[in-house]
């Protein structure tokens, strides 16, 4: 068993991180950001992926913090370049005076962050009203949660394949009983991260849905 841990280590030592990767809790907020030409100009935006947090917890303020924004200087989570504070337990203020000139993305980057907020601004002064979680946005925040986990599956499934693959390209390095059982426990692997997402959708799903 542990040479075939250090053969399949040495074969493909991806593998594990990419599975650290995929069993992330759901409830976690993903950002994907991207950079969009439009009228041959570089504009910058932020796009969540699949985000499934939610305002029904004290902690607010901190679910901004996570937000990514695309700069011209790069990518930038929202609370490296604005100051984040709540103005009430219905408000959050985000203070972008030392980079006035992200404020545009930033808005753009909560506004579509999938926590259904909707952005204010007044000069570099960003207000986030914090709605009121509905049943209706509940749900659709399950919804979400489920694409999420469909998503991570079928990475999950690529991530197998390659590694399979990988270790069947490397029968001169170790016996053919050795290779077999790598196949076996990158099959296990892949099971235990499958049943690991289920579990965590169901923790998200009950949270939300009660």
């Amino acid at each position: 068993m542990a040479l075939g841990l250090r053969c399949f280590r040495l074969v493909h030592p991806a593998f594990c991180s990419s599975l650290a990767a995929l069993t992330r809790p759901v409830s976690e907020v993903t950002l994907q950001t991207v950079r969009r030409r439009q009228d041959d100009r570089g504009q910058y935006m932020a796009y969540a992926a699949v985000p499934v947090r939610h305002f029904a917890t004290k902690k607010a303020k901190g679910s901004l913090d996570s937000i990514t924004v695309v700069t011209a200087d790069g990518k930038l989570a929202l609370n490296q370049i604005g100051q984040i504070s709540m103005k009430s337990p219905q408000l959050i203020l985000v203070n972008m005076a030392s980079f006035p000139e992200c404020t545009a993305a930033a808005i753009k980057a909560i506004r579509e962050s999938g926590m259904n907020l909707n952005p204010e601004v007044e000069g570099t002064l960003i207000r986030v009203p914090i709605p009121k979680v509905t049943r209706e946005h509940r749900e659709m925040l399950v919804k979400l949660a489920k694409q999420n986990t469909n998503k991570a599956k079928d990475s999950l499934r690529k991530v197998r394949t390659n590694a399979i693959n990988k270790v069947k390209k490397s029968k001169d390095k170790a016996s053919e009983d050795t290779i077999r059982l790598i196949e076996k426990q990158i099959s296990q692997m892949a099971d235990d991260t499958v049943a690991e997402l289920d579990r965590h959708l169901a923790v998200k799903t009950k949270e939300l849905l009660g």
